[in-house]
C-alpha cells in the first residue's frame, strides 16, 4: 500500500473528537454573552413579561450571584409592581435555603388582592418545609375585589384547617380597613364579615371573633356564624 494513503486527513469533521472541556467553555462563554444581552433588554426596555426575568433570576441563583439576584428583584417590582422571588421561592423551595436567601419565604401579596393573586395554603405548607418560616407580606395591598375576599376567606380558613401559621406582615392595618367597611354595613359587606371570622379562626383568637360576630349580629339582625 503507498505510504501517501496512509496519512490521515486532520482536516475532515469528526477527524479529531472535540475536547469535553473545550465544548463546556463554548457553551459557558455563549450562554453568559447571552445573559448580559437579556440583561441589558430587560433593565434598559423595562420589559415586563417574567420568562426573561425567571431565566435571569435562576441563572444567578445558580451561579451565586446573590445580590445581582437582589438587584433584579428591586427592578421586576419597579416594573411590574409585584415581587419575582415570591413567585420563584413558592415554586422553587429546594433552591432556596438559608444560605441563599438568609431569611423566611416571603410570599408578597399584590397591590390589588383577586381571586388569582394569593398564593394557595398547599405552597405556604410547602414553604415551611423547606424554610424556618413563612412571610405573608400586605404591606402593598391596597384593593380587593368582590372574588378576592371570597378567595381570602377560604384561605384564611383552609390555613386555620391545616394548623398553618405563617408570619404576616402590616396585616392589622388591611384587616382594620375591611372592618371599617364591614361595620358601615351596604351591599356586598357579607364578603368583608367572612374574611374576618375566616381571619380570627385562623389566629384561634375566639374572644375577637365573637366580638365581631354581635357586631354582625346588630347590624344584619340575623344570627352570627358559630366559632365551630
Amino acid at each position: 500500500m503507498n505510504a501517501n494513503n496512509q496519512l490521515l486527513d486532520f482536516t475532515s469533521p469528526g477527524a479529531i473528537p472535540p475536547d469535553p472541556a473545550e465544548v463546556v467553555q463554548r457553551v459557558v462563554d455563549e450562554t453568559r454573552s447571552s445573559i448580559q444581552t437579556l440583561e441589558s433588554v430587560l433593565g434598559n426596555e423595562r420589559v415586563e413579561n417574567e420568562t426573561g426575568w425567571k431565566l435571569l433570576a435562576m441563572f444567578y441563583l445558580a451561579t451565586g450571584r446573590i445580590n445581582d439576584l437582589a438587584k433584579i428583584e428591586e427592578q421586576y417590582k419597579s416594573i411590574t409592581g409585584i415581587s419575582l422571588s415570591a413567585d420563584l421561592r413558592k415554586n422553587y423551595t429546594q433552591w432556596f435555603n438559608d444560605k441563599t436567601t438568609g431569611g423566611p419565604v416571603i410570599f408578597e401579596i399584590p397591590r390589588k388582592i383577586t381571586a388569582t393573586s394569593l398564593p394557595d395554603s398547599m405552597a405556604i405548607e410547602h414553604g415551611l418545609t423547606s424554610a424556618d418560616s413563612v412571610l405573608l407580606d400586605f404591606s402593598r395591598v391596597q384593593e380587593i375585589d368582590n372574588e378576592g375576599l371570597k378567595k381570602l376567606a377560604r384561605f384564611f380558613s383552609a390555613l386555620a384547617k391545616a394548623g398553618i401559621k405563617p408570619e404576616l406582615k402590616q396585616v392589622d392595618r388591611f384587616i382594620g380597613c375591611l372592618q371599617h367597611k364591614a361595620e358601615k354595613g351596604g351591599e356586598g359587606t357579607c364578603a368583608l364579615w367572612d374574611v374576618l371570622f375566616a381571619y380570627e379562626q385562623f389566629r384561634d383568637n375566639r374572644e375577637a371573633f365573637e366580638e365581631k360576630a354581635i357586631k354582625f349580629a346588630v347590624l344584619y339582625g340575623i344570627s352570627p356564624p358559630s366559632w365551630e
